[in-house]
């Protein structure tokens, strides 16, 4: 039965190959063994939903067996692949086998294949999925992801020769892409990037295509990065793939939609072996040519140094009204956490304020909506969140121990510990600030524990000076009290601003922290709603806009982007309305 499925689909592709406009060049098969079963490659599925609502977590069911049962692809090198040994190895395999190392449980591994991938998960065979289905917004709708632990690439290769150093440079070209691949989906998602005028080909394998790229018949070729280093691995030196991704691709593990629980102990299993440099270590050992994302994978406070299951909630809890279809309906975006203008804050917290108004008003000019304000703190607005009153939260830190009543979005702000520093000064970090004098702000209680620790390791001595934070420019250009100020940088930037010639940060972040929206618990539809408009305002350019009086000149983070259509719940959310300034 399986056979005969694979040669009805192998023809077809052949036919349509030969119906191509472009020339199809023959090549000898060559039986290449294999202990696993090849995985088709059918169009990218769409989860499907179901009105039948669990009470219970997949979570409940490890905590009371012991083991984790993950889907994944036996050939899908490098990140999982059943090798001619017998053993199931690549980044994903070995990423999971931490997570469940983490959890004190056994990890099983099932295969599956792109066709079957959801089935095994809707119907609970498997608790999760990996490697068969990468993250694409038209997959959110039925199932729920966990953050991105890896973002692949759709790339082009060219002939080292070639003088293209970005997929738009390519004008009247011809690209060659593999039939029934995500290359084909990644091509129309990017097709409005790409020139115009260029031309498609089709081939029925990467190496045909290589092979077309070397006898220069087509000018690039666009397959998976980590496709295309194999592909080329005999002949490095001929070819060259261009650093500027055509597509980026999110990898996530895939749960059943709205199991909260499991996806958030993944999450935060996530967070736990990032910030251990667990997966660092394992990012080195797979892709050692490449730099690990550490701006990637938002670390939320209270992570904690280890995770029981056990101790965590596995019951499934719903929203009692959801959120989006209440706001398309009135018309209204009820906010909370906006402090509001009659407060008296510092420069660094007004602006931040300034900025959490700017991006409320811009997403509900994006979805068509007025927005009704509830001035107060973030603590006052998750009371009234959890009593359906707001909407949303604006000016978060993303925390697991509020993980319980709210959803958090992507961030949408990067801030944390900076050095501050005369431009001339040479001081590049704590080395260079052995036996002198680090300022420190007053109000900020425990900046001199954090700036210690970070002295202690490489056993420099410093001095300690406090100022005001009005006052810090003064103190390291005017009074020469300090050598250097150790703070926040939501408190720096206003003064590296009004000093662009005289002040510097230096290179190195001591700590990140990220603001982030909140929504009501288990409402992904309202998170996905914020977080592609958010998504859709990076691409544009807005987020960097609205944000640029808070970040240093362009370092807007590398946040993680799903793929997928700009329209969602009927609204295209690329569509900026021109939003005026709060």
């Amino acid at each position: 039965m399986f056979r005969a499925a694979f040669v009805i689909i192998a023809s077809l592709a052949l036919a349509l190959a030969l119906a191509s406009p472009g020339p199809f060049f023959a090549q000898d098969p060559k039986e290449v063994p294999t202990l696993a079963v090849p995985t088709l490659l059918p169009p990218q599925p769409v989860a499907p939903t179901s009105d039948a609502l669990s009470s219970e977590s997949a979570l409940a069911e490890i905590i009371a067996g012991g083991a984790f049962r993950v889907g994944i692809l036996y050939n899908s090198p490098p990140y999982s692949e059943l090798t001619l040994q017998g053993e199931l190895r690549g980044f994903d395999v070995e990423l999971l086998r931490l997570i469940a190392e983490t959890w004190d449980s056994e990890i099983e591994f099932l295969q599956v294949t792109r066709l079957n991938a959801l089935d095994h998960l809707n119907s609970g065979r498997v608790h999760a999925v990996a490697t068969a289905l990468l993250r694409y917004r038209e997959l959110d709708e039925g199932l729920e992801f966990t953050q991105t632990y890896l973002q692949g690439k759709q790339s082009m290769l060219v002939q080292s020769s070639s003088d293209f150093v970005s997929p738009l440079d390519l004008p009247g070209s011809s690209l060659g892409y593999v039939i029934g691949t995500r290359t084909e989906k990644a091509l129309k998602l990017n097709g409005a990037r790409l020139p115009g005028a260029a031309q498609l080909r089709h081939f029925l394998t990467l190496d045909r295509a290589v092979a077309a790229l070397s006898r220069g018949e087509i000018d690039g070729v666009v397959a998976e990065e980590q496709a295309l280093r194999r592909a080329i691995a005999e002949e490095p030196a001929a070819y060259r793939i261009l650093e500027e991704a055509v597509l980026r691709e999110a990898r996530a593990f895939a749960v059943q939609r709205q199991d909260a629980p499991l996806r958030n102990a993944l999450n935060r299993t996530i967070q736990l072996l990032t910030r251990n440099r667990d997966l660092a270590v394992l990012h080195r050992e797979y892709f050692p040519d490449e730099e690990f994302p550490s701006d990637l994978i938002a670390l939320w406070d209270g992570v904690g140094d280890s995770i029981t299951l056990a101790d965590m909630p596995s019951a499934i809890l719903y929203p009692t009204q959801y959120t989006v279809p209440r706001i398309l309906s009135s018309g209204v975006l009820r906010v909370g956490g906006i402090i509001g203008a009659e407060a008296d804050l510092p420069s660094g917290q007004r602006r931040l304020d300034e900025l959490n108004r700017a991006l409320v008003v811009e997403l509900a000019a994006r979805w068509g909506v007025d927005v009704e304000w509830n001035s107060g703190t973030a603590d006052v607005a998750l009371e009234l969140l959890e009593r359906g009153d707001v909407d949303l939260i604006a000016g978060l830190k993303p925390d697991w121990n509020k993980a319980h009543a709210l959803d958090f979005s992507m961030p949408y702000l990067l801030h944390g510990d900076r050095l501050l520093v005369p431009v001339n000064s040479g001081i590049e970090g704590f080395n260079n600030l052995r036996g002198r004098i680090l300022g420190l702000l007053i109000g900020d209680e425990t900046a001199q524990d954090r700036a210690q620790a970070w002295a202690d390791t490489i056993n420099a001595s410093l001095r300690f000076f406090r100022t005001t934070e009005a006052g810090a420019a003064q103190t390291l250009l005017e009074f020469n009290n300090a050598n250097a100020i150790y703070a926040d940088s939501l408190a720096l930037i206003p003064h590296l601003e009004a000093n662009p010639n005289d002040l510097r940060l230096t290179e190195r972040w001591y700590s990140r922290s990220y603001f982030v929206f909140g929504t009501a618990e288990n409402d992904p539809d309202m998170r996905l709603l914020v977080d592609y408009t958010l998504q859709e305002m990076i691409a544009d350019g807005t987020l960097y806009r609205l944000s640029a009086r808070l970040i240093a000149a362009d370092e807007l983070p590398g946040f993680d982007m799903i793929p997928g259509a700009a329209a969602f719940a009927g609204i295209n959310l690329s569509r900026s309305l021109a939003p005026s300034d709060p």
